[in-house]
C-alpha cells in the first residue's frame, strides 16, 4: 500500500511542473543611442535588457555601451549620465564599469530608455 502511494505522489508532482507557461522573454534592445556624460556628449551603440524586480518594485535596466566611431567613452563612476535612444526621451543611468575591451556597462532603475 506504501509503494502505491509514493508512486501517485511522484505522478501529481511531475503533472503539476508541467502546467507552468514559459517565461516571457526579457524585454531588450540593441542600436544606436546618445550618451550625455558630465562635459561629453557621444554617440554609441548600446545593448540593453532589463527585468522587474520583484523585492522593490521596480524595473531594473542594464546594458553594455560601445563608441559607435571609434570615439574614447568617458570614466566610469563620473555621476549620472543621460541615454537617449532615437524616439525616447533621455533617461537617466549610471556608468558602472569597463571591461577589457573599452566598452562600458550601464545600468538604471524605473523607465528604461528602450519601450517596453
Amino acid at each position: 500500500m506504501r509503494l502505491r502511494r509514493a508512486r501517485r505522489d511522484r505522478q501529481a508532482a511531475a503533472d503539476t511542473t508541467e502546467s507552468y507557461p514559459d517565461p516571457e522573454p526579457a524585454p531588450d534592445y540593441s542600436g544606436p543611442a546618445l550618451l550625455d556624460a558630465p562635459g561629453v556628449e557621444v554617440a554609441v551603440h548600446v545593448a540593453l535588457t532589463g527585468r522587474l524586480d520583484p523585492t522593490d518594485g521596480q524595473f531594473h535596466w542594464y546594458g553594455r555601451v560601445s563608441a559607435a566611431d571609434g570615439t574614447a567613452l568617458p570614466d566610469p563612476g563620473r555621476g549620472q549620465v543621460f541615454l537617449t535612444v532615437p524616439g525616447r526621451t533621455p533617461t537617466p543611468g549610471v556608468l558602472q564599469e569597463r571591461d577589457p575591451w573599452g566598452n562600458l556597462r550601464i545600468a538604471g532603475i524605473g523607465a528604461p530608455p528602450f519601450s517596453l
